[in-house]
């Protein structure tokens, strides 16, 4: 019994660790901070150069500029705290899906992956694009 209650707040303090993370992303978001948004990315993103600042800073204005704010109004955290090896990557990941209101009020969601890397939660989004089809 101790076990599953280890196990509990050790998910607990997960979940808020992350949920906070979630939040300063898009406080920094909010406030145009690309420099910000980009140190929340996966480390292994941009080590392997697979994502560069100024590609990233232009995609998140762009968004912003077609959107504006992004207003959280739910946040949903799928856990999984022993990684998935069998994808090559051992890393405890987690799944957030956010509903959320642009400056028009029109509610939006995303599904974002989030990593933990050194102890720290970082976005696997490599930047944001705006829905062209939806004449936003």
């Amino acid at each position: 019994m101790p076990r599953t209650v280890s196990a509990t707040k050790s998910e607990a303090t997960e979940r808020a660790a992350l949920r906070r993370r979630v939040k300063q992303f898009y406080r920094r978001f909010n406030e145009a901070d690309w420099d910000g948004c980009f140190a929340l990315v996966d480390p292994e993103l941009t080590r392997r150069r697979k994502v560069n600042l100024n590609a990233y800073s232009e995609r998140m204005r762009e968004f912003k500029n077609a959107y504006g704010d992004v207003r959280l109004r739910w946040i949903d955290l799928s856990l999984h705290l022993h990684g998935a090896p069998r994808q090559g990557d051992a890393r405890p990941f987690a799944y957030a899906y956010l509903l959320w209101q642009d400056d028009t009020h029109q509610f939006h969601l995303f599904r974002e992956r989030w990593v933990k890397d050194e102890g720290k939660w970082f976005t696997r989004v490599a930047g944001l694009v705006p829905d062209r089809s939806a004449g936003g």
